[in-house]
Formats: C-alpha cells, structure tokens, sequence
C-alpha cells in the first residue's frame, strides 16, 4: 500500500504543480476547455493513468474539466497521485503547444 503524504510533503508537491490545488484528502486541477476537446483530453489521461495504474476521477465542469486524484486505498494523497499530476500536466502542455 502506498503511504500517505505529509502535509508539509503535499505542500512542496503542490508548489511545483502549477494550477493544482489540495481540496479535502485530494489534488484538484480545473482546467478551461471547449467542449469539443474533452474527450481526447480524457482518453489522454486515462492512457497516462492506465499506465501509472492509477485512476483519476474525471468531471466536465461549466467551463472544461476537473481531474481529482486520491489513493482511495490509503485514504488520501500519495506519491502516485503526484506523479499522475505532473503527467497530467505534460499532457496538457503538449496539448496547449500543439493546438496553440
């Protein structure tokens, strides 16, 4: 089982995680996106996530979407979710570049 973080490690994780946010025993990002690009957007990071064996939670919101990540067997943040949030950004930052 992997352990969880401390608040001090979650803090210094969050630091070098731009746009992302601890909300409850959770990492958040919300990203604005049009409509169209959710799905690639999702299948992207599920791809990411398949291969981390890790899985995020993934909402359409309003304005785009929300990645919410949590290692519900240790009942909080680890070091996997901070990995899977920095691959999500990656794979958000290629696809800025490439669309932009």
């Amino acid at each position: 089982m992997a352990g969880l973080l401390t608040d001090e490690e979650i803090d210094t994780a969050l630091a070098a995680l731009e746009g992302w946010r601890r909300e409850g025993t959770a990492l958040t990002r919300d990203i604005p996106i049009t409509p169209d690009n959710f799905d690639w957007l999702r299948e992207a990071v599920t791809n990411e996530a398949d291969a981390l064996d890790h899985h995020p939670e993934i909402e359409r919101t309003g304005s785009g979407i929300r990645f919410r990540l949590s290692t519900h067997s240790a009942g909080g943040v680890t070091a996997k979710d901070v990995e899977l949030a920095a691959h999500i950004d990656q794979v958000v930052d290629g696809a800025a570049r490439d669309r932009g």
